[in-house]
This record gives structure tokens, C-alpha cells and sequence, in this order.
């Protein structure tokens, strides 16, 4: 375990419309911003989207179970927002679903705006940042930079 202290920042609250791509908007924010560090909460819904629903095995590097869902589903979501080599990367869970079936995981590559969602990004002042772990295959967040 390792952690950090800091303090709260800027607070954005952000509509993304139909049709966009969510996770290019959130960045977009923090690149336009420049929003370093920041905790991201989300609601509404998406037309379709891609996702990470855990590993096929418990091993590292895992190898992801992938999905992707063109339906139409409600969306509620939270998300760590870091720098990694001067540029913003989100990494955002969500709960998605429709018609009593949900699917839980991160929203990858993928999430096109279907009506509206809603967004919250809170900036927090700390050094953190998002480096390459070779042993789990992950960016994982650094303290102190």
C-alpha cells in the first residue's frame, strides 16, 4: 500500500450530449483544463459502449473479458482521472444497464452518449500520476510526481 494527502480543487460539472463520446469529452475537459488529478462521477445513459467485465483468469497481466452492448442502457459511474506521460487518462467504472439485466466494469475505448450524461469532475491537488507496471500490466497510480 502506498498513499498520499492533498486537497480539494476546482469542481466541473460537465453535460455530455448524444451522440458524443464520453470518454473522449472527460479527457478532453482535463486537457483543456488542465485538470491533473481528479475523481469523476457519472450519470445517464449510453447508446453503446465497450467494456472490461473482470479477468478471464486471476493471473498477472490479466487478459479481460470484454464486452460491448449497442442497446441503449442507463449508466451510473465512478472514475479516477490521472496524468500518464503529460496526458489525462480516465479510468471509469460503471454500472450499466436496461430491462433488469446489469453489467458492471470499466468503460474502455468506447462510450457514446445516448440523450444525456451527466458529470461531475473534482479536481484534487496532489502528486499522483499514472505509470507503466510491467508485472501487472496495468498504469498504476505513483505518488510524489
Amino acid at each position: 500500500m502506498d498513499y498520499t494527502a492533498g486537497s480539494p480543487g476546482r469542481v466541473f460539472v460537465m453535460r455530455v450530449d448524444h451522440g458524443e463520446d464520453l470518454l473522449a469529452a472527460l479527457t478532453g475537459l482535463a486537457g483543456a483544463e488542465g485538470v491533473e488529478t481528479g475523481v469523476v462521477l457519472v450519470l445517464g445513459a449510453l447508446a453503446d459502449g465497450r467494456m472490461s467485465e473482470g479477468p478471464t483468469t486471476r493471473t498477472l497481466p490479466p487478459v479481460p473479458v470484454l464486452s460491448a452492448f449497442e442497446d441503449g442502457r442507463e449508466l451510473l459511474g465512478a472514475g479516477l482521472l490521472l496524468r500518464e506521460e503529460e496526458r489525462p487518462v480516465l479510468h471509469l467504472h460503471g454500472a450499466v444497464g436496461r430491462a433488469g439485466a446489469v453489467s458492471v466494469g470499466c468503460l474502455r475505448e468506447r462510450a457514446r452518449v445516448y440523450a444525456t450524461v451527466e458529470v461531475i469532475l473534482f479536481e484534487l491537488l496532489l502528486g499522483a500520476r499514472r505509470c507503466a507496471d510491467p508485472v501487472s500490466g496495468f498504469s498504476r497510480v505513483e505518488f510524489g510526481g
